[in-house]
């Protein structure tokens, strides 16, 4: 039986990564005020992003 999953991000993150983060959410900020999407229009992408960080998330814990 698989163990519970936990979503924990890391506890300590170095400079380059909050760095990474900020701009990723600036851009983020920019797409949704100027693209002229709606929001059905940029959540599949969106959303993979989300996936994508579970995966990574889950990837580190087993290959701990």
């Amino acid at each position: 039986m698989p163990s519970p999953m936990h979503w924990i991000a890391p506890s300590e993150k170095d400079t380059h990564t909050v760095a990474l983060e900020k701009r990723l959410l600036d851009a983020a900020d920019q797409f949704r005020a100027n693209s002229g999407l709606k929001s059905q229009e940029y959540s599949a992408p969106v959303l993979g992003l989300i996936f994508l960080r579970f995966a990574e998330v889950r990837f580190a814990a087993q290959r701990a």
